[in-house]
């Protein structure tokens, strides 16, 4: 990794992890609004026990890690570490500066859009805050057949039913579902920037190695396809490969440290059927 590559990986993740914090002390923690994941968790056990929100990151993502490490590769790894360390710093500097009272709407949607700007910014440079996506993801490695988007979907659904009874308010309990939605749009709008599934076509003289570490790191399938360059007349192998919306970060992350030079085009997909994807039926 290049020196100004590192830095601009912690200043994203910083940025994202401040924003972050932003927006559940800010907008979220003060109208109860527990919108799912690790910090929705939070959310409810510091208005309930008075458990301090960054205790609850770091105990809560700690176990995750511990768990889900194997899922990373060593700097991606360090990236979320470091990701999960300044957003615990960050919901303790940022938990007395200010404290939006009004709209419980207005809340949901500031809360979510600063919420899904922060993870999207962690995301987009191959990091993770832990939470719901590392929950996913060691899921779908553990058992073939569960898909990581469900798990999430499972994971972050609870918690907000759980806050719901918690707080014995269905009104806030609705709001937390604005503000999850919000919050994924805000964050697909940093990382993939439309569909939900992404169609990647690799062309590169490293071919294997970058098919090899997608396959190992990513746990996607990758096709090789014989093709011709028309403009040098040279033989090459173009690589095919379908991603998730929160993945294209970490393929693109893989081509750059291997293969600067490398010609790359994805394109939304409307739909993804097979392993790994939604299941075949019928």
């Amino acid at each position: 990794m290049k020196r100004t590559d590192i830095v601009t990986d912690i200043a994203f993740i910083t940025a994202g992890s401040l924003i972050l914090s932003s927006g559940i002390n800010f907008f979220l923690v003060p109208n109860e609004i527990a919108a799912g994941g690790v910090s929705g968790i939070a959310t409810v056990l510091y208005l309930k026990l008075g458990v301090p929100l960054a205790a609850s990151v770091v105990v809560l993502n700690g176990i995750i890690f511990a768990f889900g490490f194997k899922l990373l590769s060593r700097y991606e790894l360090v990236k979320s570490l470091v990701g999960t360390a300044s957003l615990s710093v960050f919901l303790e500097i940022t938990k007395n500066i200010y404290a939006y009272s009004g709209d419980m709407l207005i809340a949901a949607v500031f809360g979510g859009v600063l919420s899904g700007t922060g993870i999207g910014l962690t995301v987009s440079r191959g990091a993770s805050t832990g939470g719901s996506d590392m929950t996913g993801l060691m899921f779908a490695k553990k058992f073939k057949t569960v898909r990581a988007s469900a798990v999430i979907f499972i994971f972050d659904a609870a918690v907000i039913a759980v806050s719901g009874f918690a707080f014995k308010n269905i009104t806030v309990m609705l709001y937390a579902v604005i503000a999850v939605y919000i919050s994924a749009k805000a964050t697909d709008a940093l990382t993939v920037y439309g569909s939900a599934v992404k169609s990647v076509q690799i062309i590169s003289a490293k071919y294997d190695e970058i098919a090899e570490r997608i396959m190992h790191e990513l746990k996607r399938g990758v096709t090789g396809i014989y093709a011709k360059g028309l403009y040098m007349n040279k033989e090459s192998m173009m690589l095919v490969c379908a991603v998730g919306r929160r993945e294209i970060g970490r393929l693109l992350r893989i081509v750059k440290e291997l293969d600067r030079n490398a010609f790359v085009i994805s394109y939304d997909v409307k739909r993804v059927l097979g392993e790994g994807f939604e299941k075949i039926e019928g």
